[in-house]
């Protein structure tokens, strides 16, 4: 029984995950983000200490943590600068870039 029961979750958790994924064009994303890229890197790896580094997390983490600043939220030091960003986003522009930054190699860049 519970081996059936961990392969239906690993099911429905890769399912869950390509839904995800197929919601935003990294493509597109990687255009999309230019002024994301003056705190967060490039690539998400942040070149400066203060700012996280978002490269390889999760897709639907980014789009939330965009969605919750775009709603004001969010707060902390940067939530003025995140929610001034986020309000010229569409909910499409937030899901390509979270794409985008979700497909970059998690770690610093060689």
């Amino acid at each position: 029984m519970l081996r059936i029961l961990g392969t239906l979750g690993a099911v429905l958790l890769s399912t869950h995950v390509m839904a995800i994924e197929g919601e935003g064009d990294p493509v597109a994303g990687k255009q999309k983000a230019y002024t994301c890229q003056f705190c967060h890197g490039e690539t998400g790896y942040s070149p400066k200490k203060d700012y996280p580094h978002i490269n390889g997390q999760n897709a639907l983490y980014l789009y939330n943590v965009m969605k919750s600043y775009q709603a004001g939220e969010r707060t902390g030091a940067m939530d003025n600068m995140m929610r001034q960003q986020m309000s010229v986003l569409s909910d499409q522009d937030m899901k390509d870039i979270a794409a985008f930054y979700a497909s970059q190699e998690r770690g610093k860049p060689q």
